[in-house]
């Protein structure tokens, strides 16, 4: 068989690269239930008895955390995340995604269902959170000056409702950016924009889900898909 010249091997070689699929992002995080609680950083702190977070068995979903909040309690919740067995630390200047399904026993108003929340010396406290108002689920978000609900979607109890929140982390006051994307649409924030220009990380930061305030009220919220990537599609529930 007479071989191949150069030029022509050469451009085989292109060929095979270029029709090659590209390589995607790894899931740099994956908190499914059936991974047990040391995916996350810190619960017993956060959840008190007789509140409780725990993996259970749903008929459709399998394996999904349930953060149970009884009335009297303040919160129920799941701080920071592990991966290689440590708490991870997210860095100013990166892109994050956070993928999640959600069902909520009850839409009474509350103070949060997740927060990206801040820690360390810090002066917004909590710069993204999304939480019930009204029967609605609210995304807030937190600048050094102003607390403002940049979207909001009328919600109802005993549904699963699938978030992704895409973070662009800056402490400079417009130099990070949200995007959020609800049951597989991308959503339009109340400016108009699909990316919320702002300030997303304040020293130390990181996410809680569960449930947070109600305290007068049962509240749990069903949690699935847990992820965490660099990109949408890595996350995407």
């Amino acid at each position: 068989m007479v071989g191949r010249t150069p030029a022509v091997a050469l451009l085989a070689a292109m060929l095979l690269v270029a029709s090659a699929p590209s390589a995607s992002a790894a899931v740099m995080w994956d908190g499914d239930a059936a991974n047990g609680t040391g995916v996350f950083a810190h619960i017993g702190s956060e959840c008190a008895d007789p509140g409780s977070v725990t993996a259970v068995d749903d008929p459709e979903q399998g394996a999904v955390w349930r953060y149970d909040k009884p009335a009297g309690l303040r919160r129920c919740e799941s701080r920071g995340i592990k991966v290689d067995g440590q708490e991870y630390d997210f860095r100013n200047g990166s892109t994050y995604y956070l993928g999640w399904r959600s069902r909520l026993s009850s839409t009474v108003d509350n103070n949060a269902t997740f927060q990206w929340k801040s820690y360390g010396s810090h002066i917004q406290n909590y710069p993204v959170v999304l939480k019930v108002i009204d029967g609605k689920l609210s995304l807030l978000q937190r600048q050094p000056d102003e607390t403002r609900v940049i979207w909001d979607q009328p919600i109802r109890a005993g549904e699963w409702h699938s978030i992704v929140l895409g973070l662009h982390l800056s402490d400079e006051t417009t130099g990070g950016w949200v995007e959020l994307w609800f049951n597989g649409e991308r959503q339009t924030f109340s400016d108009g924009s699909q990316r919320w220009a702002c300030r997303t990380f304040d020293s130390e930061n990181h996410p809680k889900w569960g449930v947070y305030g109600a305290e007068g009220d049962d509240v749990v919220n069903e949690i699935d898909a847990l992820k965490i990537g660099s990109e949408y599609a890595d996350v995407a529930p």
